[in-house]
């Protein structure tokens, strides 16, 4: 009779134990999960957006540097390819757009160029926060390159906005 007080015990208080010990883990992974921030792949160019005829030609890889500087910026984000992906679901998601790229051909011997960005952090379908971005750069090579350093520059802004995101975020200055 004893023994099988014992199985029973063990079969009621085994699965007991193993519940207290497995959800915390459970918890932070679903919490971990939750704390995601899904981001575009590649940042796209506002309809309404100003940009020189010659950028548009040109820069063919305008938009692509940001995301991976926010994801270096911030664990927190994770890339989705599409549109769709990013709003389809509940969570967190970034919304990204170039608005103005202030910038002459000729490199460096044209003066700075300027690329200037908007955003908006949505939780649910509320926008929570918000920022404008705007980032100056001058380098020796050529528009593009330049413009890259500045999406680079404004990513790694971005993603350490995204550790305490306030609304109406002024970055890049």
């Amino acid at each position: 009779m004893s023994q099988a007080r014992g199985t029973f015990e063990f079969l009621v208080v085994a699965p007991a134990v193993l519940a207290m010990l497995v959800t915390p883990s459970m918890r932070q992974a679903v919490a971990a999960a939750d704390s995601r921030i899904r981001v575009l792949r590649e940042t796209p160019v506002s309809p309404a957006a100003d940009i020189p005829q010659n950028v548009r030609e040109e820069c063919h890889a305008l938009g692509r540097e940001m995301p991976n500087a926010i994801v270096r910026a911030s664990r927190r984000v994770t890339l989705v390819p599409t549109q769709h992906e990013l709003m389809e679901k509940n969570g967190k998601y970034l919304f990204v757009e170039i608005t103005q790229v202030k910038a002459k051909g000729g490199g460096a011997l044209t003066g700075p160029k300027h690329l200037v960005v908007r955003g908006s952090l949505v939780e649910d379908g509320k926008e929570i926060a918000n920022f404008e971005g705007d980032k100056g750069t001058m380098g020796a090579t050529g528009t593009c390159a330049t413009l890259d350093k500045a999406e680079k520059d404004l990513g790694t802004d971005i993603g350490r906005w995204l550790e305490h995101p306030k609304p109406n975020a002024r970055l890049g200055q």
